[in-house]
């Protein structure tokens, strides 16, 4: 792991969450509105969370985890500022360009069937990134002041400093997290699924 980062990458606070009680250690990404052309790229293997409140819809939320919505609302209330906790380390990167592969791996990740459906089809060009990471919680949140350079609809964003990793624990044991990345490995399979 690295001392310090200041790579991060914009996710749902919700999704933020679910990550750090370690019920979901899988990531699905296609790109934001103002991404590149070729829209999502991998361009960090370790990176901050940055979690935002923006464009969360309890419909794309698996059901089980829509309580996640308020529950991060209060714990993000300052809109000037921002509260990054959770840090990532990307095991695999994937992009997964079979849709049944990807509904293989219904319930191991935090976003609905159709949610997954329209976001595989998004700028008709069928795949998804799916990205299985190892949270790590440090034993204080950073709060940062929210600025301008952050805004916008775009995966990655680099924070004004590079934040100390010290400290930071996993939040799944090395057996529980070998567990599930064999789970979710297996139940993908290797047929649409390309390697980055």
């Amino acid at each position: 792991m690295k001392d310090r980062n200041a790579s991060a990458l914009k996710e749902w606070a919700a999704i933020e969450q679910v990550l750090a009680t370690g019920e979901v250690s899988l990531l699905r990404r296609k790109g934001g509105i103002w991404e590149r052309r070729e829209g999502f790229e991998v361009e960090h293997r370790e990176f901050w969370i940055f979690p935002t409140l923006y464009h969360q819809n309890p419909d794309e939320l698996a059901p089980q985890l829509r309580w996640l919505l308020e529950s991060a609302r209060a714990s993000h209330p300052e809109p000037d500022q921002v509260r990054i906790s959770l840090y990532l380390k990307v095991e695999d990167a994937l992009r997964v360009e079979s849709i049944e592969a990807l509904q293989r791996l219904e319930g191991l990740h935090p976003l609905t069937r159709p949610t997954v459906e329209a976001r595989f089809a998004y700028r008709n060009k069928p795949y998804l990134h799916a990205l299985l990471v190892r949270a790590y919680r440090v034993p204080e949140p950073y709060l940062l002041p929210n600025t301008l350079d952050y805004e916008g609809c775009i995966s990655w964003v680099e924070l004004d400093e590079a934040l100390a990793t010290h400290g930071a624990l996993p939040v799944l044991s090395d057996g529980e997290f070998a567990a599930r990345r064999t789970e979710i490995l297996d139940r993908l399979g290797e047929a649409g699924v390309v390697r980055l």
